[in-house]
């Protein structure tokens, strides 16, 4: 039997977690869930954001003060759109920033396929 990947991005962790909870169960061995994000470590976006204000920090400024230590981090950062100040304030990557990965035998694709859409999975990208 060939092996089939599947990739289903999702809006929130928790629609993500909810369809690899169902897919488990179904009994698929293989499922993963992970956070797709601008910075190489997706926790480092979190302290560009203020929850006292509620603003975020995605400037030149914010870079320039330090927020990021490394040189490399500094540039990708820099090359967000949301640094510049014209971006129109969102903050994900593509508004679907959680991923499911799913390895399955061919002939569950479909069943796959059909489990993640129906939490609300794009599967199609």
């Amino acid at each position: 039997m060939a092996e089939k990947t599947i990739l289903a991005f999702f809006n929130t962790p928790e629609a993500a977690e909810a369809a690899k909870q169902q897919l488990t169960g179904q009994g698929y061995e293989t499922v993963q869930v992970d956070q797709v994000s601008h910075m190489p470590n997706p926790d480092s976006a979190e302290r560009y954001f203020s929850p006292l204000t509620g603003d975020e920090r995605r400037s030149l400024t914010s870079l320039v003060e330090g927020i990021e230590r490394d040189n490399d981090t500094r540039v990708m950062a820099a090359a967000m759109p949301t640094a510049s100040g014209m971006a129109d304030g969102a903050t994900f990557v593509t508004g679907e920033n959680y991923l499911v990965t799913v390895v399955c035998d061919s002939e569950r694709q479909e069943q796959a396929k059909g489990l993640l859409a129906a939490h609300g999975g794009n599967v199609d990208a």
